[in-house]
């Protein structure tokens, strides 16, 4: 089983926007999440389902890596991914989903404090466009993960 978990691309900076909720991803946020997106499913199987917190730069990040993925990945909504995450709800909805390999787009620092509880510990940063690949033997629970490989956007600039 395979988890991508990543912090939604680069967003219009929140003073040139009027609603944090509908603030956008930026050109270059677009950009970086669809290069990385390109190379690692050159290296890796994509996910089959892909799911995105309620605000709006986190569902552009999902349709841009549904877009190089093509029509074979479904993307949801998902409100667990709000901020404020809590990581046991989340690991039930992934158990529950029947699929084995899942993308979920959050935020910071929640996505940070996720990763930290499904490998059992350490201190991650996640800038914003960054996705760490988390593979579990024995179904998605907390501590159950190793972290398999972390991206950072800034190498696809």
């Amino acid at each position: 089983m395979m988890l991508w978990l990543a912090r939604h691309g680069e967003a219009i900076n929140s003073e040139q926007w009027n609603s944090d909720f509908d603030r956008p991803l930026s050109e270059l946020g677009r950009s970086q999440v669809s290069q990385w997106t390109r190379w690692l499913l050159k290296r890796e199987r994509a996910p089959e389902l892909i799911l995105h917190s309620p605000l709006v730069r986190t569902q552009q990040t999902a349709e841009t890596i549904a877009t190089e993925i093509g029509s074979t990945v479904v993307v949801m909504n998902e409100p667990l991914l709000a901020p404020g995450i809590d990581t046991a709800r989340l690991l039930q909805r992934l158990g529950n989903s029947g699929m084995s390999r899942i993308a979920c787009i959050a935020h910071q620092p929640d996505v940070s404090h996720c990763l930290g509880e499904l490998i059992g510990g350490g201190q991650h940063l996640f800038s914003p466009g960054t996705v760490a690949g988390i593979e579990f033997d024995c179904g998605f629970r907390r501590g159950a993960g190793s972290l398999r490989w972390m991206l950072c956007p800034a190498w696809f600039e």
